[in-house]
C-alpha cells in the first residue's frame, strides 16, 4: 500500500510538472503570437510608406500645375477633367492615411520641417514660406516640409 501511495504521489508530481510545462509553452506561444502580429503590423506600415512616398512627387506636380494654370484656362473642360483626376488621387492618398501638413504660422520643428533657407525680418524660428509640402501618414511624418524660416 505504501508503494501504491508513493507511486500515486510520483504520478501526481509528474502530471503537475507536465501541466506547468504546458502552461509555460502556451504562454510562450501567446507571447510569440502577439510579437509576430506587432511585427507584421509594423512591416505593413513600413511597406505602405515605401509605396506611397514616390507618389508624393505626383501630388507636387498636380499642385504646381494648378498653381500655374493661366486664368483663361481655369474653366476649360480639359483642365476640369484633370482637376477630377487630381481629386481622385488626393482621395486615394487620404484613404491610405496620408495628409498634407498644415504649417502656416508654425514654429520650426526639425522633426516635421527641413530648413532649406533662413531669412531676416520675422519672428525667429517661425516658418516664413513653404517650398515643398510635407506629409503625414497615420500621424507619422512621411516627408518633412521644405521651408524657409526666419533667423
Amino acid at each position: 500500500m505504501a508503494d501504491e501511495n508513493k507511486n500515486i504521489e510520483n504520478l501526481m508530481k509528474q502530471s503537475e510538472e507536465y501541466l506547468n510545462g504546458w502552461k509555460r509553452a502556451k504562454a510562450d506561444y501567446l507571447n510569440l503570437k502577439k510579437e509576430m502580429e506587432a511585427q507584421n503590423k509594423e512591416i505593413k506600415e513600413w511597406m505602405s510608406k515605401i509605396m506611397i512616398l514616390p507618389l508624393l512627387g505626383i501630388a507636387d506636380s498636380f499642385e504646381k500645375a494648378f498653381r500655374e494654370t493661366p486664368d483663361n484656362l481655369k474653366n476649360d473642360p480639359w483642365v476640369k477633367g484633370i482637376e477630377g483626376i487630381k481629386k481622385q488621387f488626393e482621395d486615394y492618398l487620404k484613404s491610405q492615411g496620408v495628409e498634407a501638413m498644415a504649417i502656416k504660422g508654425e514654429k520650426f520643428d526639425p522633426a516635421k520641417h527641413e530648413a532649406v533657407e533662413s531669412m531676416e525680418g520675422g519672428e525667429s524660428g517661425t516658418i516664413a514660406e513653404e517650398l515643398q509640402k510635407g506629409y503625414l501618414m497615420n500621424s507619422d511624418v512621411l516627408r518633412p516640409a521644405k521651408v524657409k524660416s526666419y533667423k
